[in-house]
């Protein structure tokens, strides 16, 4: 796999079994693992989306790695649902980054990861760091 082409970690909608999964993903990976990542999660109610921003705190969610025959257009079907625009950052609800993720056997990698980049939008802190335990 070439160096761009980095597994996804989604902590969100984008996790196996959820509506944006099954739209966007489904299918078209060729591994799915239990992973985290260094930040802060937060659900905003009235669009039913979570979002991560850097700090400390745990978040869980799957590292995804994508089928390479067709990883630009996947990838850039997530970049349009998270709506961001490479070339045009300022303006993009998210910033898709390398970070590092933590697999469950402890073993680190990078993956891209979409970061929050609407600070006039603010959600309820998801304290559990999992979207699918979002009211525990």
């Amino acid at each position: 796999m070439p160096a761009s082409q980095l597994p996804v970690f989604v902590y969100g909608t984008l996790r196996p079994g959820q509506a944006n999964y099954l739209r966007l993903l489904a299918g078209k990976t060729v591994r799915e693992v239990s992973a985290s990542c260094r930040g802060r999660l937060y659900y905003v109610t009235e669009g039913d989306y979570p979002y991560l921003e850097p700090g400390e705190g745990t978040v869980t969610g799957e590292l995804l790695t994508l089928a390479t025959a067709d990883y630009e257009n996947i990838l850039g079907a997530l970049d349009r649902l998270e709506e961001y625009a490479p070339h045009n950052e300022e303006s993009s609800d998210y910033l898709r980054r390398r970070t590092i993720v933590t697999l469950a056997d402890g073993t680190q990698t990078q993956a891209w990861v979409y970061f929050w980049n609407c600070p006039d939008i603010s959600g309820e802190s998801i304290r559990s760091g999992d979207f699918l335990n979002r009211g525990k």
